[in-house]
């Protein structure tokens, strides 16, 4: 064997196993950084799953609460709603101008002594009233004061249409006119909206 292949040779079995360590090494540092993502995924599945679970839970565990707490309100408050529109329809057909001429019209009143009857009952009906308004919308309130107002209304134009000192009976006679010439009267109007109230409630 020549000097140079004995050199070649002492080289090669020097350098190879070198060579074949390192390769070594590297191939286990790549198992040990795919087990450790593996692991990494693993941990980030398991918390997304804990989070989606933890949420679940909560949001159907609040629902039946609220739902029992909305129940437990429309237990106490329906019966006080209800009581509330009974009353209000109660007003509405008191005041209805009809309805306020048998009760008030005395044969003994003249026409100044029968509007301020008219007037005076309307006015103690809605005041013995008034708390109503807590308990239904305020559109159904607005339509039931506009009631109120718009009979008054009808009664002083009536009034005015008449001498103080006349019969009361020509006030009834100029009153029922003024009522037959509208279209649709602002009572009916609020009793309509005080029964989809009640409707609503159920």
């Amino acid at each position: 064997m020549t000097l140079k292949n004995e050199l070649t040779d002492r080289l090669h079995l020097h350098f190879i196993p070198v060579f074949e360590l390192d390769l070594y090494k590297i191939r286990i540092m790549e198992i040990f950084l795919f087990s450790l993502l593996k692991i990494i995924i693993t941990i980030g599945m398991l918390l997304v799953s804990a989070l989606v679970i933890l949420r679940y839970y909560f949001s159907h565990e609040k629902h039946p609460v609220q739902i029992q707490a909305h129940g437990e309100e429309q237990r106490i408050i329906l019966p006080i709603r209800l009581q509330a529109c009974e009353r209000l329809v109660l007003f509405l057909d008191r005041i209805a101008v009809n309805n306020l001429i048998m009760r008030i019209n005395r044969p003994e009143m003249n026409a100044i002594q029968f509007q301020a009857a008219l007037v005076g009952a309307i006015r103690e009906e809605f005041e013995y009233n008034l708390s109503q308004q807590l308990y239904i919308s305020s559109k159904a309130w607005g339509l039931v004061m506009n009631a109120k107002e718009d009979t008054i209304r009808l009664i002083n134009t009536a009034s005015m249409k008449v001498h103080e000192n006349a019969p009361s009976s020509e006030m009834v006679r100029m009153l029922l006119e003024l009522v037959l010439a509208e279209e649709k009267s602002a009572v009916d109007i609020a009793l309509e909206e005080v029964k989809r109230e009640i409707r609503k409630s159920f």
